[in-house]
């Protein structure tokens, strides 16, 4: 066990498990902020977005000796990919509940777009 953690920790995979939980804290938090402000809230959207969370949260615990079962280290890379998608889908979602709260979201949009272009053309090169 000592061994799988070990080597988890070696490859930084935790650090992004770590911002994908203080992401959905904030989504969470905005999306509280964004029904009151909306008047949309109900106790059935806020149970469900908290299941998802929960849900959320122990899928991506579940991948974590999955992916070291994985041969040459491409469990550790497929961690990464889904734990960065996953990251990227938190932070759309904290957006669009700054959008709904009538918060300017189009330096972040900006950056979005950016970041997207980068990541095109970086990976078009190789």
């Amino acid at each position: 066990m000592d061994m799988y953690m070990l080597e988890l920790r070696q490859a930084k995979v935790l650090y992004i498990l770590v911002l994908i939980s203080i992401a959905m804290a904030f989504d969470f938090i905005s999306g509280v902020f964004a029904a009151r402000y909306t008047k949309t809230v109900t106790s059935k959207q806020g149970i469900n977005g908290i299941l998802r969370k929960i849900a959320s949260l122990c899928l991506l615990l579940f991948f974590l000796p999955i992916a070291l079962l994985i041969p040459m280290k491409a469990g550790v890379g497929m961690l990464y990919l889904f734990y960065l998608g996953y990251l990227w889908f938190e932070v759309h979602s904290i957006l669009e509940n700054y959008q709904k709260l009538g918060i300017d979201t189009q330096l972040f949009q900006a950056f979005i777009v950016q970041l997207k272009k980068l990541l095109t053309n970086y990976t078009k090169r190789k």
